[in-house]
């Protein structure tokens, strides 16, 4: 294995992870092998600091590749608070509104008749569906965002937009589209200059399955006898917004690391993201501008998301509390992306939380 960074941190007390690391490359290693996982990419951070970067496995098991630090793999989902990030920096300078029509812009996306916010369709809130099975005949319009927008164009929507909760990947790409419109700017264009640039994330990139993408890693799928195959090939340009993105752990980190630390957005945009939507009802959900708003066993305040594709599996989690951000990537797609960051972020808070020695800062 390769890409290798490990760092012990220290301020007022001090704070060493080598035990903690060494026990999660051995969870990992294990994992990996009773998932029959190709490769994986782990990076963890507290206080800001990278303290644990990792690759295992591989990128692509015909050139035995192995998985380093800048192995770019299928973030899925991930793609989600990518995209609620980039468009609270969008309306906080102005440029976008996100409780206004979507369709004054776009024009008829759906059959009902109710109208639909940005910040609905980003709270899951919009009545827009989900993937169906016949979403695949519509192959023509992948390629593109805006042409994505065909597959549910004519669908009714679900129930009043603001009412409850349905999890929707085409809401997102309307996002996106919405956004290009009034923005009269490619959303791959905006992720780059606005986004990946600013927030120093060298390698970080749409999906596009035509372009030479150095350190792509390869995706697989596993086949009904449980034995890895190569996955099919599929365009996600249609759903850049929604789970068309490519990234890195290390690049995950720098990115929760500028909601912790960073100017990129107001005090009042990181709040936008962070607040639970209130449905019609006025009950609270776990939903967030694009995050979840949790809390985990112990009642630490989590934001994350989870992710899972054609040949990709991803999850980010951050405490903010206790400062602490955790990113994983895998080249297979799976259902259990939250167990293997969960765990792994287990043995990093029970070290933070274990009473440590301090340092004096008075000469002997």
């Amino acid at each position: 294995m390769i890409c290798i960074l490990i760092v012990s941190c220290s301020d007022e007390k001090t704070t060493d992870f080598k035990t903690t690391t060494e026990k999660s490359e051995r969870y990992v290693l294990d994992f990996m092998k009773s998932n029959h996982i190709p490769g994986m990419q782990i990076a963890v951070s507290h206080k800001g600091e990278l303290v644990w970067s990792e690759g295992f496995g591989n990128s692509n098991l015909e050139l035995e590749t192995p998985v380093s630090c800048t192995s770019k793999f299928r973030i899925a989902s991930v793609s989600k608070p990518i995209t609620a990030v980039l468009t609270a920096y969008l309306y906080q300078n102005g440029e976008m509104a996100i409780d206004s029509s979507v369709n004054q812009y776009l024009g008829g996306i759906s059959n009902a008749n109710w109208d639909f916010t940005v910040r609905q369709l980003m709270c899951h809130a919009a009545g827009v569906r989900h993937y169906l099975a016949k979403d695949t005949s519509f192959i023509k319009c992948h390629n593109n965002i805006q042409k994505g927008l065909n597959i549910v164009k004519t669908d009714s929507l679900l129930y009043e937009p603001g009412s409850k909760f349905s999890y929707s990947s085409y809401g997102y790409n309307i996002i996106g589209a919405y956004i290009e419109k009034v923005t009269e700017q490619t959303f791959d264009e905006l992720l780059r200059d606005s986004l990946f640039v600013p927030l120093n994330m060298p390698n970080s990139t749409i999906d596009d399955p035509y372009s030479l993408i150095p350190n792509r890693t390869s995706a697989y799928q596993l086949n009904e006898d449980g034995e890895i195959t190569n996955a099919s090939f599929f365009d996600n340009r249609y759903k850049i917004p929604a789970g068309g993105m490519l990234s890195t752990a290390e690049d995950l980190i720098q990115f929760g690391n500028a909601l912790l630390y960073g100017e990129y957005l107001t005090e009042s945009s990181i709040k936008l993201l962070f607040t639970p939507y209130k449905y019609k009802d006025e009950k609270e959900s776990d939903t967030g501008f694009g995050w979840i708003t949790t809390h985990d066993d112990n009642g630490n305040k989590l934001y994350g998301h989870l992710g899972g594709t054609t040949g990709g599996c991803s999850a980010i989690m951050i405490y903010p509390e206790k400062e602490l951000v955790i990113a994983w990537l895998g080249n297979l797609d799976a259902d259990w992306s939250d167990v293997p960051t969960k765990t792994i972020a287990d043995f990093f808070l029970k070290e933070i939380e274990r009473p440590h020695s301090y340092t004096n800062s008075l000469a002997e």
